[in-house]
Formats: structure tokens, sequence, C-alpha cells
């Protein structure tokens, strides 16, 4: 995983901004997660600010596969019957 890569390099906490880009999602986004501790966080003052260990942790987490759940692959395309109910 390369985004786990980069975490490992890492030595300072990550800005909001530089997780944004590391996720390829908004900032807005990042501080939503933050607020509702949906991703691991901390603030100095008033600036939210990311552990890379604990980041790195937490998408090894969110990465694993969930029991039971389909893989994508086995999910039908759209409009595709399966069965020939009337």
């Amino acid at each position: 995983m390369l985004i786990a890569e980069s975490l490992r390099e890492r030595r300072f906490a990550i800005t909001v901004p530089e997780l944004a880009t590391m996720l390829s999602i908004s900032q807005r986004q990042i501080y939503k997660m933050a607020a509702t501790n949906r991703i691991p966080n901390f603030k100095i003052g008033t600036s939210v600010r990311f552990d890379p260990d604990a980041l790195r942790e937490w998408l090894q987490e969110k990465t694993l596969t969930v029991p039971g759940r389909r893989p994508p692959t086995s999910v039908r395309p759209y409009g595709i019957r399966t069965s020939r109910v009337a």
C-alpha cells in the first residue's frame, strides 16, 4: 500500500491539507471525519493534526476484508436479473 509506506517514513504530525491530498478527498471531509472521531486525530490549539503511525494502523484496519461480505466482482451489473420470476 503506497499510502501506508509514505506514512511509515513520516516522523512529524500530518496536517489536514496533506492528509486530504494523500487520501484524495476534500479538506472539509477530513475535518468532518476528525470532528466525529471516524479518523484518529489530535489538536494543537485549534489545529487538527494526525499521527502518522495511528493513521497507518487505521488505514490497515479499514482495508481488511469484512467477513461475510461479498467481493466487488460478485456484484451483478445493474439491470441484469438472475431469476425469471413473473
